[in-house]
């Protein structure tokens, strides 16, 4: 397979999962009647019989992550940094799946397994950032300084969360949430682009 086809390839599955995870959680605040978006988390959608929508949104968000990684390692195999940080972007798309079988745990005695992974990710997304953060200045140089601010607003918001009164929780939640979203699909886009660039170079 060629590596242009690759690059498209993580590209289109890594934005499908940040627009799939979107589309769950529209799609349960629509069928869940009493969840109000700004006052309850993302998890409690998971909870009910409806609760599968939002748990296929983030294991498609975690396929995502995964297509990126196999791009992004495509596309750049040197550099011992830049392979951990390949490796945590993987660890981050199996964290986002467990996160999705456990979070009916949400609100419940078994809350304690959800919040632990919640905080793994809180602590794998910010290492993923200062990780590999100088090399995506090669695929588009842009990259650079938006992957560094997305990960100081992820070091300067993401620990509020748990200060943040009931009725805004929600809301909130979300907020940060956008920038595990955001920050893949702004990457993948660009992955999308250099693999046009490479078909235009071969021709």
């Amino acid at each position: 397979m060629k590596t242009s086809t690759i690059y498209k390839l993580s590209a289109v599955l890594c934005f499908f999962g940040c627009f799939a995870v979107i589309a769950a959680d529209i799609i349960g605040i629509i069928l869940h009647e009493e969840h109000n978006p700004f006052k309850n988390t993302i998890s409690m959608l998971a909870i009910g019989k409806y609760g599968w929508i939002q748990d296929l949104g983030l294991d498609f968000l975690a396929m995502g992550y995964v297509a990126l990684a196999i791009g992004l390692f495509t596309w750049k195999k040197n550099n011992a940094r830049w392979l951990i940080g390949l490796v945590v972007l993987v660890f981050i798309g199996a964290d986002v799946v467990m996160i999705a079988e456990h979070n009916q745990y949400a609100g419940r005695p078994g809350e304690k397994i959800h919040r632990k992974l919640v905080y793994i990710l809180a602590g794998l997304f910010l290492i993923l950032h200062i990780l590999i953060y100088p090399y995506l200045k090669s695929l588009k140089p842009f990259l650079k300084k938006f992957t560094i601010w997305v990960g100081v607003l992820w070091l300067l918001l993401a620990p509020l969360l748990p200060l943040m009164p009931d009725y805004i929780n929600g809301a909130y939640e979300r907020f940060i949430c956008s920038l595990l979203v955001i920050w893949p699909a702004v990457v993948s886009y660009y992955l999308w682009k250099s693999a046009n660039l490479e078909n235009v170079s071969s021709e």
